[in-house]
């Protein structure tokens, strides 16, 4: 199962995958590659608590120190290590450094109310999410590898599974390159997204880090960026 920030009762379409997942394949090994684990209310987490428990062979990656010791109450098989991003250090493209600050900063609903404050101070200024960065062609490319996925669930072709995967392959690398270029020309990015922050470092921008709602991003930050010359934290 995918890394990311979703583990936990925020994200119930992420979260009720894993658990099916879980449930359903009893005999096989399951990996969660590397999370941020939250729950708004415990009743949840120990409900998706006692669904991993009951299976024997759960792997799960951890993020942060916080859903480290979460995790150790889902399976004894937990581990401590960043997100996959940074294995991208040293092979992304960097563009001329020729603009200023980029503020990106999240819309959804980990935005914190000291974004609010921010963002009233920052006319004039370059001011993204993911979405803005994301074109036509780049949306029309995944409608078009959905409805193949559509049409090879009936077909249940492998000739055709294995065109879907080359296609999605090439397209994400174009879509990684695209971004680190964006990133790499600017002199400094303000950011809460931890992707955001963590592109930042791939590039050698300095980075200033807005947490989330829940702490995510400063818990990250403690366990593997702090020490970077080129990160920090902004609280106020």
């Amino acid at each position: 199962c995918h890394g990311g920030g979703n583990f936990g009762d925020i994200y119930d379409i992420h979260q009720n995958l894993r658990e099916d997942i879980v449930k359903k394949f009893p005999e096989n090994r399951i990996i969660i590659l590397p999370q941020t684990a939250f729950f708004n209310k415990n009743d949840n987490k120990e409900k998706s608590k006692k669904i991993f428990k009951e299976h024997n062979n759960v792997i799960m990656f951890a993020r942060d120190e916080v859903t480290y010791k979460i995790f150790t109450e889902f399976t004894k098989y937990t581990y401590l290590i960043p997100d996959m991003a940074h294995e991208l250090y040293g092979d992304l493209p960097k563009s001329k450094k020729n603009k200023n600050i980029l503020y990106f900063l999240r819309k959804d609903v980990e935005k914190r109310p000291i974004q609010a404050e921010i963002e009233e101070t920052i006319k004039g200024y370059d001011c993204f999410d993911w979405d803005d960065l994301i074109s036509i062609k780049d949306k029309r490319i995944l409608s078009f590898i959905y409805r193949l996925i559509q049409i090879n669930r009936i077909l249940k072709l492998n000739s055709l599974n294995n065109l879907i995967f080359k296609i999605w392959y090439k397209h994400a690398y174009s879509l990684v390159f695209k971004m680190s270029k964006v990133f790499s020309s600017y002199e400094s990015i303000v950011t809460s997204r931890l992707h955001g922050h963590i592109l930042s470092c791939l590039v050698d921008v300095p980075s200033s880090i807005i947490d989330n709602s829940y702490g995510k991003n400063t818990e990250y930050y403690k366990v593997w960026t702090k020490d970077l010359e080129i990160t920090s934290v902004v609280d106020k």
